[in-house]
């Protein structure tokens, strides 16, 4: 039998990129898991594949791929997607007692299915999958998460016969263990699989199509030449016609129009090619043929780890590559096969490489080249290229792989060692989740599951884990603190052991795939996938070591060979500039940086350091270097260019001129976690590299103008005033990109993003977009991250492909070149004047983060109180409108320029619009005050500000200050208006000593003619006393009359806001000012159900929220199993759960879904309609609706259930409730669906949702799901309707 898991799936630090790896001082042995069945060993395995269209744009399976891996008797599956997150996309497979044999996976693709062939050492397995093409409605994907294929892997029978087979020869014997295998799909559908046993023999077994009838059959391959049809296995080992060295220890298969060919690389070196249709052996190649010496050695011992590979494409043809496993002699073979007549072939010999002496993993083999991964003798991966047609060296091409962790973490003595400990684990690019939550497991000695912990819960859990462990070694009581440092540092070096070991495990090299349609390159490894990207060109001098850069003609970037050859001696002075480096001035160089100290003094300071410590005359040798360089300067400028990130190119997200089709995948291009989490590494990466180049290259210069040998004094002085800046601020702009590339971006509250986005949305900012969560909880997002997701993307897909005509070109996604494209545009951010990076910040609320500038602080007003901070920051601002182009931009195209003339003064307008709407009516005032200087010209302008000012004085009870504001106003119609509005204000607040002790000069016939007529309208003058003085003013009251019921009302929220106080006391602040509707949510959020049905009954509002909220917590229950529930409990206990007397010790996940059972049955509803809005969560997040629910439900409304179903592709449910539908209605089992009176010739109409019946039979023709049992049973209601009509129109 088949055990089934699905997996969460972390697609954490997926890319390993441009970068040497340093050795370990003292290697950890690499644990390889290695199972022994019969005398037979298989290691674990690995293996990939890509989508036909998966280079194609417009394709529902554009950049989309499939990788396994296998260990033991369990292969696991992936399905991935640059371009959408899938979910369902990870399962498990166990089959026990069954290893999976070596190259026993295959996946094919027809034209309505997936195909997955599984070779076992007892057993052929075959999932037929559907095809994505096929899965949706439609190949236009709009949705930001899609289904994978396995979604319904466990609806399949695995143990079917059609589909699984277990091998005669199943008893396990040493002599009958297959030793390799492979497997394919032919053109009529069959699976076959090639076995190769232990005696030499090839046996192939065939399964019939899986939509056709037919029968097992078993072939036989053989040097006889012959082929036997047999009823059963018989080993030919038992016939004794075979010898042990023709054991083929490496199988390919390739098949022709008509026939098959199977490829063996056996253990006497000899490569043999069978024809599956002639039954026979074609050809037998001696590959020792190809050894230049040594052949009578190595023919001595046999063959272990030999390798083959095939490539076919239709203009070259077939091609073989051999790697023969030779001590000391590896080499890699590749050769073409040539057909001759009378059915006969050879090979031709293409060419003979030489390989480094490392373990072999695996290699791939494409129409020009030859990729290949090892691991070297301290276990690290390695990584290399060749060109087989056209090296004339020999040498391989480098692949920079990412570094490993540090074996050992400093901490200096002013350090805490558990903060120095915690960031290194959990910064980016260093460690997977799975290795930490493995070595937290191991650690705490136990079983339990993280995979439901935030990247934040998970650090927490990390630091209360080894505090505890050292707390519970230490026996004294007083510890002198430098005692109890030693002691975190030994604990804590212990765990990051215990870490550093598992992520070495999980970096392990499996296999290497590449995809034909898309080129790109990737490792499998235990844990992950490294992604291969191209490495620019400035990038890979600099990385590259001498051995590499043979000739000139390695240099990508100059074209004549002088300059070549110039550029080559510049960047080997880097790299010796960068060995010379000490720690400690490298230290100072970054701190510098970060403090935002200017790289150029320091960079003077260290080269002075340089120079007095140069005991091995390091600086000598790179200034002897240096001579040999003709044009120094016209070399450096040369790469100042190639690292210089200015563009003039625009950023517009919009694809105009692009059809629908068009816009939509473009949208959806690169968009999914896993292509963000890439191209975040990369940048990452590219940065991290450029700013060594870049320091090195400024500490060169420093060294030039020292020396000042083969420079003349015009161009020292081009050096000191244009080149050293321009590296100086190309340093201080990687750097910044590296930060943000290694800063992680704050979890932020949905409620504050919402504020957030509020007080912005005055400033009408149309690249702002709203943020949304795409990660998953054990996937931390960086800030450049969030930007690519949020802005950057789009623009640089639209300036991509704004020149192409995607539709009619059919674009094919070309990997190293779209990549190198993004990465391209991506890095052009920091020196971009178009603001959109802090932009995004701010939206996002990364506040943190955020340290780009300071111009523009459009939010520090609403927090801490900062209100004369944000005044300084906006006056600042208000400097740089002209020159900067965010504020440009800002200030363009506002509905005010109208009234106003200048840049400055439409500013000031926009950020006064934005202080009123956040309600900041001093900051108002004294910056409209500001602003009043800036329109000395403009009367129209000082107007407007002036009605400003009065306004907002008016409304603080500044009547004094209103008053001058009023007579100060230039424009005689508004200041008529504000006397008006200041005579009304002053009545109604019976403030009228104030109205007669103001002057109003040149202004008393309107006084006397608005007071008067306020003062009648009102019933309101001022009164006198005997003595001649001002009476006191009246007092006026307003009396409300209040009814019981809206008291009550009062009082149920009031309870409501007390009640959530309590349970949750950080919402206190939230609750006070919130309505009966915010109120539910935040009691739903909180768990406090009752209260929160009592409060939606009280003010007449929808039970709705409340039974989508409860659900969702049983959705998230029911995932996240039985773990630490204490919280649960807590809000569980806050309701009053329904008592039922049982024996079983019941969970809280079981308790929540009574509770919902209880609240369904005690608030019914019209139509059932909370029936259905709990189905309808349930299904939208695709957990299985309860049968309790499902029988209730469809009691009222079977046919709204059946479109549920049908809205959620649940074509088995649909078919299975149409089938107990037509039978309650003919009778059988009525009472379940609500229905009085079966049908009968003398009963009431019945009818069927024929439109949704219509809908079920044609998905189910479209899918796997045999629909003959449902049209049988619809035929049989229309024989009997048709009966029964017919009885009723005689009756009559």
């Amino acid at each position: 039998g088949w055990s089934i898991e699905f997996i969460l799936f972390h697609f954490l630090n997926p890319i390993r990129t441009e970068q040497n790896v340093p050795k370990h001082s003292t290697p950890i042995p690499m644990k390889t898991k290695t199972f022994f069945f019969s005398g037979v060993k298989y290691a674990d395995s690995a293996g990939g594949f890509s989508y036909e269209d998966s280079g194609k744009l417009l394709s529902v399976t554009s950049n989309r791929f499939i990788h396994w891996s296998t260990s033991g008797d369990t292969v696991q599956f992936v399905e991935q997607s640059l371009d959408t997150n899938l979910l369902n996309n990870a399962v498990r497979l166990r089959i026990p007692n069954c290893l999976l044999l070596p190259g026993g996976v295959c996946i094919q693709e027809t034209f309505n299915n997936v195909i997955i062939l599984i070779v076992t050492s007892q057993s052929v397995h075959r999932l037929v999958l559907p095809h994505p093409s096929h899965m949706y409605r439609s190949d236009l994907v709009t949705e930001l998460q899609m289904q994978s294929i396995f979604t319904d892997i466990g609806k399949l029978n695995l143990n079917e016969p059609a589909h699984s087979y277990v091998l005669p020869f199943a008893q396990g014997t040493q002599t009958s263990a297959p030793s390799t295998s492979a497997a394919w799909i032919s053109h009529q559908g069959e699976a076959l699989f090639a076995l190769a046993s232990p005696s030499g023999a090839i046996t192939v077994v065939t399964l019939p199509a899986h939509d056709q009838d037919g029968t097992v059959s078993i072939l036989e391959l053989k040097q006889s030449s012959m082929m036997q049809r047999l009823a059963g296995w018989m080993p030919t080992a038992i016939r004794g016609d075979q010898s042990i060295s023709d054991l083929a220890i490496s199988l390919a298969v390739h098949q022709l129009e008509d026939d098959t060919f199977i490829f063996a690389l056996c253990q006497d070196h000899k490569l043999r090619m069978w024809s599956l249709k002639h039954q026979m052996c074609l050809l037998v190649t001696d590959m020792l043929d190809y050894m230049p010496a040594g052949r009578g050695e190595v023919k001595a011992s046999p063959a272990q780890a030999h390798k083959l590979r095939l490539f076919f494409s239709s203009s070259i043809g077939l091609c073989l590559a051999i790697y023969l496993a030779v001590p000391k002699r590896s080499q890699f073979c590749v050769l073409q096969l040539v057909a001759s007549e009378n059915n006969r072939y050879s090979l031709d010999h293409i060419s003979t490489l030489f390989s480094t002496q490392e373990t072999l993993v695996d290699f791939v083999l494409t129409a020009t080249d030859i990729w290949a991964v090892w691991l070297d003798n301290d276990n690290q991966t390695v990584a290399k290229y060749i060109s087989f047609e056209h090296n004339t060296t020999g040498t391989w091409n480098q692949v920079f792989v990412q570094p490993s962790p540090e074996e050992e973490v400093h901490v200096g003595e002013d350090q805490d060692p558990r903060e120095i400990y915690l960031d290194v684990l959990f910064s980016p690019l260093r460690f997977t989740a799975s290795a930490i939550i493995k070595a937290l497991q191991i650690y705490k000695r136990g079983t339990e599951r993280y995979s439901d912990l935030s990247w934040e819960e998970l650090k927490k859990e990390v630091t209360v884990t080894v505090e505890n462990e050292l707390q519970g070694s230490v026996t004294e009581y007083e510890f002198c603190q430098e005692d109890y440092r030693l002691l975190q540092v030994e604990f804590w070096s212990k765990f990051y052991a215990c870490c550093l070991q598992y992520q070495d495990v999980l970096s392990t090299p499996l296999a290497l795939h590449i995809s034909p349609a898309t080129a790109m390159v990737c490792i499998l490894k235990k844990g992950f996938v490294s992604f291969l990207l191209p490495c620019f060109a400035i990038d890979h001098l600099y990385l590259s070591s001498d051995d590499y850069l043979i000739s000139e003609e390695e240099t990508p970037i100059a074209e004549d060979s002088e300059m070549s050859h110039d550029i080559l001696q510049l960047v080997q002075c880097l790299r010796m500039v960068n060995e010379s480096l000490p720690e400690d001035m490298a230290y100072d160089m970054e701190k510098a940086l970060e403090d935002l100290l200017s790289p150029e003094k320091v960079s003077e300071k260290v080269l002075e350091g340089l120079l007095a410590s140069d005991n091995g005359n390091v600086i000598q040798d790179i200034a002897n270097k240096l001579q040999d360089i003709n044009n120094p300067i016209v070399a450096i400028n040369m790469l100042l260019r190639e690292l210089d990130l200015e563009t003039d190119a625009e950023t517009d997200s919009r694809h105009s001129g692009q059809p629908l089709r068009v816009r939509i995948s473009l949208s959806q291009l690169y968009g999914s976690s896993v292509a963000a989490s890439l191209i975040g590494q990369a940048v990452c990466q590219t940065a991290m590299t450029r700013t060594l180049l870049c320091r090195d290259l400024l500490i060169l210069q420093q060294l030039y103008l020292r020396i000042g040998n083969n420079v003349s004094s015009a161009q020292l002085l081009q050096l000191q005033q244009d080149f050293i800046p321009r590296c100086s601020n190309l340093l201080c702009t990687y750097h910044l990109l590296k930060q943000m590339s290694l800063t992680l971006s704050s979890s932020v509250p949905l409620d504050i993003l919402n504020a957030d986005l509020q007080h912005l949305s005055v400033l009408e900012l149309s690249d702002s977009t709203t943020p949304t969560s795409r990660r998953s909880v054990l996937n931390p997002q960086t800030v450049v991250e969030l930007f690519y997701q949020n802005v950057a993307r789009k623009a640089i897909m639209s300036q991509i492909f704004s020149q192409q005509d995607v539709e009619g070109n059919q674009t094919m996604l070309h990997w190293p070149q779209m990549i190198s494209s993004v990465l391209t545009l991506f890095c052009h951010w920091p020196s971009n004047p178009s603001f959109l990076f802090p932009e995004c910040l701010m939206v996002n609320c990364q506040y943190a983060q955020l340290q780009v500038r300071h111009q523009l602080s459009l939010n520090c007003s609403q927090n801490c109180s900062r209100s004369s901070k944000a005044l300084q920051c906006f006056q600042e601002a208000a400097a740089e409108v002209d020159k900067e182009e965010f504020l440009m931009k800002l200030t363009g195209s506002d509905e005010e320029a109208a009234t106003a003339t200048t840049p400055r003064l439409l500013y000031y307008n926009k950020v006064l619009r934005l202080l009123e709407d956040i309600g900041l009516p001093e900051l108002v005032v004294n910056l409209a005050t500001l602003a009043i200087s800036e329109a000395v010209n403009d009367e129209r302008c000082q107007a407007a500000l002036w009605t400003r000012i009065f306004k907002h004085h008016l409304d603080l009870g500044h009547n004094s200050q209103a008053y001058e504001a009023l007579m100060q106003n230039p424009d005689s119609s508004r200041q008529l208006d504000c006397l008006r509005q200041l005579v009304v204000v002053l009545c109604e607040r019976a403030q009228l000593r104030d109205l007669v002790q103001f002057s109003f000069v040149n202004l008393h016939d309107e006084v006397c003619q608005n007071s008067h007529s306020c003062m009648y309208l009102t019933g309101t003058s001022p009164k006198r006393n005997y003595d001649g003085e001002f009476a006191a003013d009246p007092v006026s009251q307003q009396i409300d009359i209040l009814e019981l019921k809206d008291l009550e009302k009062e009082y149920v929220l009031a309870r409501s806001r007390l009640t959530l106080a309590q349970q949750e006391p950080p919402s206190a602040a939230i609750a006070g000012g919130a309505n009966s509707q915010e109120m539910v949510a935040l009691l739903v959020q909180t768990g406090l159900f009752d209260t929160a049905l009592t409060l939606c009954q009280t003010f007449n509002l929808s039970l709705t929220p409340v039974f989508e909220g409860l659900t969702f917590k049983c959705i998230k229950l029911q995932c996240k199993g039985d773990r630490d529930q204490t919280e649960v409990w807590n809000w569980l206990a806050a309701n009053q759960l329904p008592t039922v007397i049982t024996t079983k010790e019941s969970s809280a996940t079981d308790e929540a879904w009574r509770l919902l059972a209880h609240y369904l049955e005690k608030y019914p509803s019209q139509n059932a309609q909370y029936h259905c809005c709990v189905i309808n969560k349930l299904l939208s997040h695709g957990v299985p609706v309860p049968d309790w629910l499902i029988n209730a439900y469809k009691e009222v409304d079977a046919a709204a259930l059946l479109r549920l179903y049908l809205n959620y592709d649940q074509l088995e449910s649909a078919a299975e409730l149409v089938l107990e539908y037509v039978d309650a209605l003919l009778g059988k089992g009525h009472q379940y669906f609500g229905i009085e009176r079966p049908f009968s010739a003398t009963a009431s109409l019945v009818w069927l949702p024929y439109t949704s019946i219509d809908q079920l039979l044609r998905n189910l023709s479209e899918s796997q799901i045999n629909e003959k049992n449902l049209k049988d049973k619809l035929a049989e209601y229309h024989r009997l309707v048709d009966q029964s009509s017919r009885h009723r129109l005689k009756a009559r």
